[in-house]
């Protein structure tokens, strides 16, 4: 009789204990709008930079790379901008404040920079900045995504937002001063 009376306890434990209950130290998922937030948070923030490095690179390499991520990202913030109206989610500019300092502070030192030193800055913070984003879609974002728009809009930029830290690390290799 103990035992069974200990086994139906241990039962009413198991039921009043959630089994998908967010473990220690550990986050739930993004929404839908949390997750467009800030993937338009975060390609709208690296577009100064990258119109700074338009006009200020050293190299016409870093010129041209600058160029193709002001339109690739400009169109990856208005593709962002169309989800979040087909999802009914408002937008606030600068809604992740730390990223946008970052860049504020990467800006300002690329506008200290002369010459190649510029390049570098530039290509190495475009390599970092690439690879958080991609780390966020590819492991964060795209499983918690429950809207096919939304979905499809990772899938696309994902690849993309790869290609592009490829093309800084590349490009970085042939610029960085100690290669």
């Amino acid at each position: 009789m103990k035992t069974l009376l200990l086994l139906a306890a241990v039962a009413n434990l198991r039921a009043s204990t959630p089994t998908d209950a967010t473990p220690r130290g550990a986050h739930a998922a993004p929404d839908d709008a949390a997750i467009i937030t800030r993937f338009e948070d975060m390609v709208s923030a690296d577009l100064p930079c990258a119109q700074l490095a338009m006009e200020r690179g050293h190299s016409k390499e870093v010129r041209d790379f600058a160029k193709q991520l002001v339109n690739e990202h400009g169109l990856a913030r208005q593709l962002a901008r169309d989800v979040a109206m087909q999802l009914n989610v408002t937008l606030k500019s600068g809604s992740d404040g730390a990223r946008r300092a970052e860049h504020a502070r990467v800006v300002k030192s690329l506008q200290e920079r002369p010459d190649i030193a510029f390049d570098v800055l530039f290509l190495r913070h475009e390599v970092d900045y690439h690879k958080e984003l991609t780390d966020l879609i590819n492991t964060e974002w795209t499983p918690a995504a429950k809207s096919a728009d939304l979905s499809a809009l990772l899938s696309q930029a994902g690849p993309a937002l790869e290609a592009h830290g490829k093309m800084a690390a590349d490009l970085w290799q042939k610029v960085r001063p100690d290669r």
